[in-house]
């Protein structure tokens, strides 16, 4: 996919070179101009591309509500409106590979939901809104910036239909080939909103989940179900038993969707961690990660969590913990889902106890050198 994406932009960059080559052989404008309209061309195309994935989103939330869907979320970029117990609060968190989410939650009462429109509705959304800005060519209104939004929004329909990753075309193809993995789709749809309306990692029993045995545990729906199971032993502070769940994962991650891969390595170190096996050849392994590293430069509650875990445990900071885990605290009100916000207000508060007895022990070990002396 990445050959794809070079070839796209490559396709850009010389669309734009093509431009300003004709028009300063054809014209008798300054070259010097000519590059200043390109970076304002290249400048459009940011715009562009960002309001595409507004719309985009927004095509996704249109095609629920026609679908009897729900609103539950809805994020763009690091931002999300969120509808918690019917009242509508901010939330800020970031998922890698995606620019914008909206998810709904289907009809309790219909087990079989429709889900093709609400999947593609998104790219549906940047057609018509391309087509529109095409109507306006047609009609006279030429313009190098329309050219520019009526492409960037054809070239993010086209991307989110292309079967790769966590995108709408590939979770349309997955559906399609297989159709057990529909009601996974719409148990993780629920399963979302009871999260964000009160419900708790801790309540969801195995057999309530849903596997898909002609699958590995890799694949994102799997995937998803694992990592519920993992959460419910994080909240119960179980770290042994939720290690044992992440090994099979954590061993197979590059099958994994990057998002899922993030969060196994996150939560894989944090149990090495608070565990205390001094592991280190682990810990280095997941540091080095470019993936990993990417990961620890967002500013977000989990990432803040990591991060006093590390200070405490492999830096033996307490000062550097601590910072982190104010920062933390102050970000609990923006976790995305309430099972998140009192999952991490738990390993938080085990993480704070740990800081506050090392200062202690630390603070009696100086005493005690001091009489000594």
């Amino acid at each position: 996919m990445k050959k794809v994406l070079i070839t796209l932009y490559i396709a850009i960059f010389a669309v734009i070179g093509f431009w300003i080559g004709y028009h300063a052989t054809m014209t008798d404008l300054d070259i010097g101009w000519l590059l200043i309209r390109a970076g304002l061309i290249l400048i459009s195309i940011a715009v562009f591309g960002f309001l595409h994935i507004i719309i985009h989103e927004m095509g996704h939330l249109i095609a629920g509500k026609v679908s009897g869907y729900q609103f539950s979320f809805f994020r763009i970029a690091n931002w999300a409106l969120v509808k918690e117990q019917h009242q509508y609060r901010i939330a800020k968190f970031s998922i890698a590979g995606t620019g914008g989410q909206c998810l709904m939650i289907p009809a309790e009462r219909d087990d079989n939901p429709p889900y093709r429109l609400y999947l593609f509705g998104g790219a549906l959304a940047n057609f018509i809104t391309a087509a529109i800005g095409l109507v306006f060519v047609l009609i006279g209104f030429r313009s190098v910036y329309l050219y520019s939004f009526i492409l960037t929004g054809l070239f993010t329909g086209i991307l989110n239909l292309i079967p790769f990753s966590i995108t709408d075309g590939n979770t349309l193809k997955r559906l399609k080939m297989d159709p057990n993995k529909r009601p996974q789709l719409f148990q993780q749809l629920r399963l979302s909103g009871d999260f964000i309306n009160g419900k708790m990692y801790g309540e969801i029993k195995d057999h309530e989940l849903i596997e898909n045995p002609n699958e590995p545990m890799t694949e994102q729906f799997n995937a998803y179900t694992v990592l519920v199971q993992i959460n419910r032993e994080l909240e119960a502070e179980n770290f042994g038993h939720a290690l044992e769940l992440i090994e099979p994962l954590w061993n197979q991650r590059l099958q994994m969707v990057k998002p899922y891969q993030m969060e196994i390595s996150r939560d894989y170190l944090f149990c090495h961690l608070t565990m205390e096996t001094e592991d280190t050849m682990i810990q280095d392994e997941i540091k080095e990660d470019p993936l990993f590293q990417q990961y620890l430069k967002t500013n977000q509650l989990e990432t803040y969590r990591i991060k006093a875990a590390m200070a405490f445990w492999i830096d033996k900071d307490l000062n550097q913990a601590e910072n982190w885990l104010e920062k933390a605290e102050k970000s609990l009100d923006q976790a995305p889902t309430y099972a998140d916000r009192a999952l991490n207000k738990k390993l938080l508060d085990f993480v704070e106890q740990k800081v506050t007895q090392e200062r202690v022990n630390r603070t009696a070990m100086k005493d005690v050198e001091e009489e000594l002396v």
